[in-house]
This record gives structure tokens, C-alpha cells and sequence, in this order.
């Protein structure tokens, strides 16, 4: 196994752990962090925690398995799929995901996720008084 892929299995025990501090601890200083294709990166360490506290407030990730793995260099690509309980929803979300991880220097210097966001919102409400 490789050094980042021992990195990125450290970051998923942390994670699985909600050991924050060693998690954020292996992502370099100078990061980024695309959790959302449709939202702004995360560039600090400092909103890399505000980020897991808010997510925690909403969600509990209980799994997070990766089924393919391909690594070049310093880059790995991963797909999988994480157990997600939202807590707003009362609801555990099987989440299928790819991921785009870049290393410098032993710890994630960058890191991208795909996935799904209609399987993660919660699913619409009818209005009162429409008919089903």
C-alpha cells in the first residue's frame, strides 16, 4: 500500500472515529476541499472544522467504504458508497460517491467529491391538501 493510500485510510478511520482533530490534521495547510460541485471550496483548515461541526449538526456519516481505487503519481480516484443518517430526516441514505484525491507532501492537498445531492436532500413534500 502506498503512502497516500495510507493517508486516505487514516483519513476515513478518523472520520469513521469523529476524531476531528487527527482528521484535520492529514489535509495540508495550503487545501482545498470541493464537497459540492455546486459550492465554494473549503481553503483552510479553520473552515474545515466549522464545515464538520455544521455537517455533524445535520448528518452522521456512519460509513464510508471504497469499492475501486486507481492511483497515478499523487492522485487517486475512488468510488464507493457512504452510509449517511440525517438526522432533520430521521432517515439513513445509501450515498454512492467518486472521489478525486491529490497528496503533497503525505497529507490531501485537494480533494473533490461527486456524487448524487438529490439522493442526500431530502425527498419533497406535497403540499396540504394535494392530491397524491
Amino acid at each position: 500500500m502506498s503512502g497516500n493510500q495510507e493517508t486516505l485510510r487514516a483519513l476515513m478511520a478518523a472520520s469513521k472515529a469523529k476524531d476531528h482533530e487527527t482528521f484535520v490534521d492529514l489535509w495540508h495547510d495550503e487545501m482545498e476541499y470541493y464537497w459540492s460541485m455546486h459550492a465554494k471550496p473549503i481553503t483552510s483548515k479553520e473552515k474545515l472544522r466549522k464545515f464538520i461541526r455544521n455537517y455533524e449538526a445535520a448528518f452522521d456519516q456512519q460509513e464510508w467504504n471504497v469499492t475501486h481505487m486507481v492511483e497515478q503519481g499523487d492522485l487517486i480516484l475512488c468510488e464507493g458508497v457512504e452510509m449517511i443518517y440525517n438526522r432533520g430526516e430521521d432517515r439513513l441514505i445509501r450515498n454512492p460517491f467518486m472521489q478525486a484525491i491529490e497528496f503533497r507532501d503525505g497529507k490531501v492537498a485537494r480533494m473533490r467529491d461527486y456524487y448524487d445531492g438529490s439522493v442526500i436532500a431530502p425527498p419533497a413534500r406535497k403540499p396540504e391538501g394535494a392530491a397524491a
